[in-house]
């Protein structure tokens, strides 16, 4: 599950987690569908496990899809296409331009005229593309072929705002409790949001004063540091946190968020204290269908508005996230590194 929520979240392009809809999902299928050697089995267990992150965790409705249009077979395969509405557009483009077909010409001016006329991003212009390879693969029952060279939406590049050593110390300043120490880490150490509120018990090394991430960016794994001065304040953390899941356990809750597969290998795994959230939400859910509690991460809204908050509160005029405490962090660590001198060791 946790690959194909991050997958999902870059996909989504800077969209919240929590603000993603249906259509996201199977616009996001769809694209899982264009790409070769994909076995269907790890599309459904993708899309299922996205329904039930927006269902069960942040509570979205499921509505059943739209009806197809009459002269339009109910193929459940192309629901994600009807959702998306990507391949509608392609047809009625076609079909104002005289001598347009239905072939890789085609489809190559329809992306550059989403960019000319439309300025669409890239993503947009991605998820065009993707659909209609679908669509004539599954629906044509061919291969689209080389498009060739095409105008391609460009993504613009901007420099990344970073919040100087003293801007950083007034930012953690107006943040108290939880949240405080949230942004602490993701600045200390590195972290991206996910990477924070997605972080286990048993990923916490005090002894080495490292955090092993797993499955980040990239769906690669890395070490980073865990900083000295927080880590007394994760320790009295991380002893609340403990407390809450004991009384969970004499609950008889189900245990953390866990994906199905290892929980059936595994049926004792999300009781266990090492496999709980660092960060666990404040209150349990009831699981879809099984109506067993769980208790999932705490929401990534929560610390973005914490964020915000403390910026105005603080004076920063800086268009400053959560991720620019990450780029806080690098940009002040490469900074001391420059400075050392020739003969110091790393």
């Amino acid at each position: 599950m946790a690959g194909a929520v991050e997958s999902f979240a870059s996909f989504l392009e800077g969209k919240p987690l929590h603000a993603a809809t249906r259509e996201d999902v199977e616009s996001f299928t769809a694209r899982l569908h264009s790409i070769e050697g994909m076995e269907d089995w790890k599309i459904v267990k993708a899309y299922d496990a996205l329904r039930l992150l927006l269902t069960a965790v942040y509570g979205k409705r499921w509505d059943p899809a739209p009806v197809a249009p009459a002269g339009h077979t109910p193929d459940d395969d192309l629901d994600p296409l009807r959702a998306v509405c990507r391949v509608r557009r392609f047809v009625v483009f076609t079909r104002s331009r005289p001598g347009a077909g239905t072939d890789a010409s085609a489809v190559r001016a329809f992306l550059e005229h989403l960019v000319v006329a439309g300025m669409v991003s890239p993503s947009t212009q991605a998820q065009a593309l993707n659909a209609l390879v679908f669509w004539f693969k599954q629906a044509l029952g061919k291969e689209l072929g080389e498009l060739g060279d095409f105008q391609k939406s460009k993504r613009p590049r901007f420099i990344p705002v970073v919040l100087t050593r003293t801007e950083v110390s007034r930012l953690l300043a107006a943040m108290s409790g939880e949240t405080a120490l949230m942004a602490a880490l993701l600045y200390g150490a590195g972290l991206r949001l996910q990477e924070l509120i997605t972080l286990g018990v048993k990923d916490v090394d005090f002894e080495r004063q490292q955090i092993p991430v797993r499955e980040g960016k990239g769906r690669k794994d890395r070490l980073t540091i865990l900083p000295e001065r927080y880590r007394e304040p994760l320790e009295q953390h991380l002893l609340r946190v403990r407390d809450l899941w004991r009384r969970d356990c004499e609950a008889g809750y189900a245990g953390t968020t866990f994906p199905p597969s290892l929980e059936r290998k595994y049926p004792s795994a999300p009781r266990e204290w090492g496999r709980q959230f660092v960060f666990p939400a404040s209150r349990l859910y009831t699981e879809p269908g099984t109506g067993r509690s769980r208790r999932h991460h705490v929401d990534e809204s929560v610390l973005q508005r914490a964020v915000k908050a403390a910026l105005r509160a603080s004076g920063i005029a800086k268009r400053a996230s959560c991720h620019t405490l990450r780029h806080s962090f690098a940009t002040h660590l490469l900074h001391c590194v420059a400075f050392l001198p020739s003969d110091a060791e790393i």
